[in-house]
Formats: structure tokens, sequence, C-alpha cells
């Protein structure tokens, strides 16, 4: 029994000489994270801020961007200034994007389409991986096709029927719809049939939310959805 208590004792001497000696480490380790987490909710509570105060001027400008747009004559020029001066303001913001989407439409106005596209270019350079990037490529398709430049137009038309055919692009039928319009403004009758067909198809068994498109193909060309 006295052999047992000397080697118990001596366990938890030396368990207890081990932690002495390490502890002076390890509360460098405990305040280094105390310091870590700190830091990480300061972060994320700025960010926050960052996001409040970006979220208010875009909702200042959205509304200003509404009131120009019915205007005669409207300042378009001073509105982009706006948009690009906050945009540097918020730069880090996770609402640059919309910002950017805004220049696009306002350069548009502007007829400014090769501006426009290298904007939307870079909105979409900074999407990738989103679920909106198909989005985003059939706006610059459509864009491309409203142009002049006969390059563009072909580029902006093998894009949209990429993106009409593609079954994993959940704008699918967004696609098929333009492309189909395109078609259709072309005089190429038998072109928006066939793809309206297959938009009309494509959402026969949608229940939960059907294509808003799917009306507008049927008053267009009297197609039933059986």
């Amino acid at each position: 029994m006295a052999m047992q208590k000397v080697k118990t004792n001596s366990i938890f001497g030396t368990i207890f000489n081990t932690l002495r000696a390490q502890s002076k480490p390890l509360s460098i380790v405990l305040l280094c994270l105390a310091g870590l987490f700190i830091l990480s909710c300061a972060y994320s509570f700025w960010s926050a801020q960052k996001d409040r105060a970006a979220q208010y001027d875009f909702s200042v400008l959205m509304t200003e961007y509404e009131t120009i747009s019915q205007d005669k004559n409207p300042a378009w020029s001073t509105l982009l200034e706006k948009f690009e001066k906050n945009y540097q303001k918020h730069a880090g913001s996770s609402l640059l994007p919309y910002y950017l989407n805004y220049k696009v439409r306002i350069l548009l106005h502007q007829d400014k389409r090769d501006e426009a596209l290298e904007v939307l270019n870079t909105i979409i350079a900074s999407k990738s991986g989103s679920p909106m990037l198909s989005l985003y490529h059939i706006e610059r398709a459509l864009i491309q096709l409203d142009g002049n430049d006969d390059e563009q137009r072909k580029l902006g038309l093998n894009a949209l029927q990429i993106l009409a055919q593609d079954k994993s692009n959940q704008y699918r039928d967004s696609a098929q719809f333009y492309l189909g319009r395109y078609y259709w403004a072309m005089n190429d009758i038998d072109g928006a049939r066939q793809v309206w067909q297959q938009l009309v198809d494509d959402q026969r068994d949608e229940k939960m939310s059907p294509s808003p498109w799917v009306s507008y193909v049927q008053d267009k060309l009297n197609i039933t959805i059986v």
C-alpha cells in the first residue's frame, strides 16, 4: 500500500509539475485565441455597419434613378457620377455588384453599349460560381444583339443559343424566350416557334413556379399546354 501511495503521489506530482511548466505558453495561446475572437467579432460588426451604410446610400440612388427615369431630359451623367462615387466609397461591400448593375443601365440609357459591356464583364468575372451568373450572361447577349457591330451580334446570338439549350441553366426559360423573340423580330417565324415550343414543353410539368414567359408564348403562337 505504501508503495502504491508513493507511486500515486509521484504521478500526481508529475502531472502538476507538467501543467505548471506549461501554464505560461498555455496562457499565451489562450490570449491569442481571445484576441482572434475579439478581432473576428469587431470585423463582423464593422462589415455589417459598412453594408448597412452601402445599402442606405444605394436605396437613395435607386430612388433617384426611378425619379430621373420619368424626366423628359434625364441627367444620366450626373447620376452616373453619384453611382461611381458611392462605388468607390463602399469598396469591399457585398452590394458593389448592384451598384454596377445600375451603372450598366445608365450607360445603356446613354447609348454607351461598349462601356456597358465592359462593366457587365466585370460583374460576370466577380460572380464566378454564382447561381445568377447565367442571368448576367443573358443580359450581355441581349446587349450584344441590340448593337450594330456584326461580330458582337454573332457573339450574342451564339451565347443566347447556348444558354437556351443548357438544361442546367436555371434561367433557361428566359434565354428561350428572348432567343425566340429575336428570331421573331428577324422574321424567322419557324425558328421562334421551335424555341418557344421547347419552352412550353419544358414547363409542362412545372406546377410550383411556371415560367412567366409561357402565357406570352401562348398568346403569340396560340400554343396550348396539354
